[in-house]
């Protein structure tokens, strides 16, 4: 039987341990998480009648292997979409809320009325964005990048980038989309240039394939998913299927060494803060940041590759209110913050409008977003300073003058990934590297891939390479 011990107990951890039970060589399983609960980001509060995704609220629709981890383990009732009275967003710009234009895919107009009409960008910057039709695109090669911006840049122009495309899509990230790799973080738009020659012609014709699915009796389905209550469950109810892995939280792994050749209890030995741990497997789904000091002593090489690696910090303020006192309709998923507006918060969630269930009737539930790549000491001031930050947001750009009933604070340091240019390559030498250790194994969010669904994806592939799993 194979000793396998997981260092992290994130979806990533927590997807290889379950995938691994469904193997067909069984597999003994320990898994080791350094925090008090498992999760990682994905973390779930239920106050006052509430419900609070501290981190990740979602998973993008389209990448299935979320959503068919959530039906393996229970969840295929409570997985819901946005809500389709409400999928709108707004723009800041110069003190003001604009809505996006309708029609935009990934950020790229589909539709010439709604651009025209549109308040937010001048004449100048819509005759620039049609001229994607005509540019010639770039011949890729394999290991060649380019960051989002200068890529919508170069399509559209420098207003929509910088407005639009650099708000929605950097904003995922808290990231610069100055510095961060647009084949990383939204490869489709390298394969519309490269397919159609024009991101406008591939959006249209992904916009027809949609209509045409439509007219064929299929109703457009969300593109993000979550769960009634609360992403948490997915962590809550991969946990409780687990039948024989060993669990334990505050464990944290300190060093890893491998074990001499021969060695009865295995190939490896996993120093932690409750012991030794003996394995013929690790799995270290964990971030690059964290990997750095565990493997120090083992590949220094290794070692310098995920040291170099970045990370952004992020807080989440929730601020809840009764909808009474709300002037503004909250008919959106919310509002993103360009750049170049340069207030202290990213962006703000209206969650009671973007999910059902997560507030009680008559309240209405807010998340403002603090930090990211360049502003990263925002999330070192204190709980009742970021709060009063969030309120006066909140009173300069939806006329909320009421005290909240409460508001939450939530930290998350050095854990959102930044895929900056070059990103690709880099990481499959980084992998490349872990694999010349046998029975060593990388995976998570930000190595390849980012989001829920790539990180289960990462933790069933690891899985798959330990033994077999059964279809």
């Amino acid at each position: 039987m194979k000793r396998v011990v997981i260092v992290g107990g994130g979806i990533t951890g927590l997807a290889a341990a379950h995938a691994l039970e469904k193997g067909r060589e069984r597999c003994e399983v320990q898994l080791v998480e350094a925090g008090p609960q498992l999760g990682g980001n994905l973390r779930t509060l239920r106050h006052n009648g509430f419900i609070i995704d501290a981190g990740p609220d979602s998973w993008i629709a389209a990448k299935p292997h979320a959503t068919r981890l959530a039906r393996e383990v229970g969840l295929g009732d409570e997985l819901i979409g946005t809500r389709p009275d409400t999928r709108r967003v707004y723009i800041v710009w110069q003190r003001k809320l604009y809505p996006m234009p309708e029609g935009l895919i990934l950020g790229v107009p589909t539709a010439v009325k709604p651009l025209i009409d549109s308040e937010l960008l001048g004449w100048d910057a819509k005759m620039r964005a049609g001229l994607d039709l005509v540019v010639p695109p770039r011949r890729w090669r394999e290991d060649d990048d380019e960051s989002i911006g200068s890529f919508v840049a170069r399509r559209l122009g420098h207003d929509v980038a910088e407005r639009i495309a650099g708000p929605l899509l950097g904003g995922i990230f808290a990231g610069d989309p100055g510095s961060l790799s647009v084949r990383a973080c939204v490869p489709q738009l390298v394969d519309a240039e490269r397919d159609h020659g024009s991101l406008v012609r591939a959006m249209r014709a992904l916009k027809e394939k949609r209509r045409a699915k439509a007219a064929a009796g299929e109703s457009e389905a969300s593109a993000f998913l979550s769960l009634k209550r609360g992403v948490g469950d997915l962590v809550v109810n991969v946990a409780h299927k687990l039948r024989d892995a060993e669990v334990s939280t505050s464990r944290a792994a300190r060093k890893i060494d491998r074990l001499p050749e021969g060695d009865p209890r295995g190939r490896w030995i996993v120093e932690t803060s409750g012991g030794p741990l003996h394995a013929d497997d690790v799995v270290l789904a964990v971030p690059a940041n964290v990997v750095a000091p565990l493997v120090g002593d083992l590949d220094p090489e290794l070692s310098s590759m995920c040291a170099e690696v970045t990370y952004a910090s992020a807080a989440t303020v929730f601020l809840a209110f009764r909808k009474f006192d709300v002037r503004h309709p909250l008919d959106a998923v919310g509002f993103l913050v360009p750049r170049a507006e340069n207030r202290p918060i990213l962006a703000c969630t209206f969650v009671s409008s973007k999910w059902d269930h997560r507030a009680p009737a008559g309240q209405v539930l807010l998340r403002v977003f603090f930090g990211g790549a360049g502003n990263e000491h925002m999330v070192a001031r204190d709980d009742a300073d970021l709060v009063r930050l969030a309120r006066s947001q909140v009173l300069d750009l939806l006329d909320i003058d009421r005290p909240p009933s409460f508001a939450k604070v939530f930290r998350f340091k050095r854990s959102s990934p930044q895929p900056h240019v070059g990103h690709i390559p880099r990481m499959r030498r980084l992998l490349a590297r872990a694999a010349t250790h046998p029975g060593l194994h990388v995976g998570g969010n930000g190595y390849l891939g980012t989001g829920i669904p790539d990180a289960v994806r990462q933790g069933e592939e690891i899985a798959a390479r330990i033994t077999p799993l059964d279809t």
